[in-house]
């Protein structure tokens, strides 16, 4: 007997630490054909399970009698995923990070996995987090607190994040328990009405360290000026390309070959 956190299968080399279980795991000794004692323990949810998946093995745990067991089912599963707004996302399980809130001058969110994220459905090793979603998981941050909390002075209804540096850093390995990433805004101007420049730096926090890091600088711009300005620089960029193979090819242009200027 004891706490068991419940971690989605793509976590198994993760599970077999103590007192960690997949989630194939407990749905089999929920059938009676698993090694762990279920009466009188205790069982958590944690990263990786989908809220289909948590909603799922609740509702067997309690058709079966184990209402004490599951009592705090939920507790490392409250929060709700940002909106699509928020995160720039349109597929719930890429969504990592958890509405930000705010706590005094910083601005805080829960980091949410989802066992069919895009990033965690390849190349996942070991039994830390990879970098890559911690990376994500910092520019969902960046973008869902700028849309809820520093855009009001905005002119602009549609808006575009452009991302002019970004620094990552990684300090310790982020396992897949319950944790948090913390914002600061360092800077944020507002040189015109459809312009704002921000620099921010998140940590993103588990348990009683920060585990890893993002510096950034961007601008939110007006989407239809942005729209305009990037079909003249892929028009642009594609001519340059196409003009590179006419030489590597030895294709005479069109113009050069009629003699005219087409």
């Amino acid at each position: 007997m004891g706490i068991y956190l419940v971690v989605a299968d793509r976590f198994e080399v993760f599970s077999k630490q103590r007192n960690v279980l997949t989630s194939s795991a407990l749905r089999q000794s929920l059938g009676g054909r698993g090694v762990v004692q279920l009466k009188g323990s205790r069982f958590v949810a944690g990263q990786g399970l989908s809220s289909e998946q948590i909603d799922q093995l609740h509702d067997m745990a309690l058709e079966l009698g184990y209402v004490e067991e599951f009592r705090h089912w939920r507790a490392w599963a409250e929060q709700e995923p940002a909106s699509v707004r928020l995160s720039h996302k349109r597929k719930k399980q890429n969504v990592l990070i958890s509405t930000p809130e705010r706590r005094g001058d910083v601005f805080v969110a829960g980091l949410l996995l989802d066992a069919n994220n895009e990033l965690m459905l390849d190349h996942l090793t070991g039994q830390h987090v990879q970098g890559m979603v911690l990376t994500e998981a910092c520019r969902q941050m960046f973008l869902a607190v700028t849309e809820r909390f520093h855009l009001a002075d905005f002119q602009s209804v549609e808006r575009y994040f452009v991302l002019n540096e970004m620094a990552m850093r990684f300090l310790a390995f982020a396992f897949p328990l319950p944790a948090e990433i913390r914002y600061r805004l360092l800077e944020m101007t507002q040189p015109r009405p459809d312009r704002v420049d921000v620099h921010a730096d998140m940590e993103v926090w588990q348990g009683e360290q920060a585990v890893a890091g993002m510096t950034v600088r961007f601008s939110v711009m007006d989407a239809k000026l942005i729209g305009v300005r990037e079909c003249r620089l892929a028009a642009s960029a594609l001519a340059a390309q196409l003009q590179w193979l006419r030489r590597r090819l030895g294709i005479v242009p069109v113009e050069n070959a009629l003699g005219v200027n087409l």
